[in-house]
Formats: C-alpha cells, structure tokens, sequence
C-alpha cells in the first residue's frame, strides 16, 4: 500500500514537473493573444464605422447644400442683384471642390466599387447637368432642370441607402424598397426631361397627321 501511495505520488510530481506548470503558462499565452487579436480588430472596427458615419454625415449635408445653392442659382438667375449672384456662385463652388474632393474619403469607407457605381456616378452626373443649366446662354426653364434636380435628389438618397446598408443599420428588406423607389423617380424625371426638351409644335405648323 505505501509502495503504491509512493509510486503515485512519484508519478503526480513528475506530471508537474513536466506538464503540470506549462499547460496554465500556455493557456495563458493564447489567451492573451486572442484577446490582443480580437480586441485589435473590434478597435478597428469602431474606428471604421466612426469613420463611416462622418463620411455619410458629410455627404448628406453637402449634397443638400449644394442642391440649394444650385436650386436657388437657377430660379433666381436674371432676378438676383448681379452683385449677390456672383457671390453665390463663388459660394456654390467652394462647395462643389469640397464635394468632390470627398471621392477619397468615400473610398476609403465602402470601398472603390462604391463610387463607381451608377447610384454615386449619377449624383454627379445629374450636378453636372444643373451646372450646364447654369451656364447657359439665357435662362433656363424650370421644366427643364427640374427632372435633373429629381435625378439627382433620387441617387442622393439611394446613395444614403447604401451607405446605411454597408454598415449595417438597415434591413435587406427595406433597402430593396429604397431600391424600388429610386426607380421609380428616375423613371419619371426622365420623362419629364423627355417631355420638356421635346420641341412643341406651334399653333400656325401643321400636324403629322393633318398632312396630305
């Protein structure tokens, strides 16, 4: 009986001695490197989705101002002092250099597929489009750069939409419904663009159907 308590004990010491001490040391190195690991990649994470919002919170707010001074360009051209529509148009353009210089920042947080979508591509195409309103030799109609202030209105917001969606804030289903509606309103600012730049037909000209 003692030879047997002796030989056990034997064993437990050499069980310590050889393992016993190295198995809480290397549980505890690999614990310490997973939670370095992993809270490395959660402090990454927070900082990119910080980072995210601020990009999206400035892209709405100058998307909106610009949108105004625009909108406000284009109605009030040959009505405003000429003094105060110059100083609006510098206005205007400060705003536009820093919109566009935002495509870094853009790509930095969702990516360069992102800002070379058609939804991103056609804010700016439709801005371009109002900016060719504005320079125009006379005034434009407001049934002609309306669709485009639509146009652009409808990928501003699905834009957002995708933004919101990339950092996890909005269901699947209800980004197919934003999806939907901007559709829906680029369908019907381009007919309305069509509608408006279709030359009328004047009272005196006879009518295709009224020909011979």
């Amino acid at each position: 009986m003692w030879e047997l308590f002796s030989c056990w004990t034997a064993a437990a010491a050499t069980w310590l001695q050889g393992y016993g001490l190295l198995t809480p040391l290397v549980q505890f190195m690999l614990a310490t490197f997973f939670a370095i690991v992993f809270a490395e990649k959660w402090q990454r994470w927070r900082q990119r989705r910080d980072f995210q919002y601020k990009t999206l919170a400035k892209f709405s707010e100058l998307s909106y101002e610009m949108m105004d001074c625009l909108s406000e360009l284009l109605v009030g051209r040959g009505k405003i002092a000429t003094d105060v529509y110059r100083e609006k148009q510098r206005e205007m353009l400060a705003r536009w250099t820093v919109f566009v210089s935002m495509r870094g920042e853009v790509m930095a947080c969702f990516g360069r597929s992102f800002i070379l979508s058609p939804e991103y591509q056609g804010v700016f195409n439709a801005l371009n489009a109002l900016r060719k309103f504005l320079h125009a030799a006379t005034p434009v109609p407001e049934a002609r750069f309306e669709p485009e202030q639509e146009k652009f209105l409808a990928n501003r917001e699905i834009v957002v939409a995708l933004m919101v969606r990339a950092m996890g804030l909005v269901s699947w289903r209800h980004y197919r419904a934003e999806r939907r509606t901007w559709k829906n309103r680029l369908q019907e600012a381009n007919a309305a663009a069509a509608s408006a730049s279709a030359p009328s037909i004047s009272a005196g000209s006879p009518r295709p159907e009224d020909a011979p």
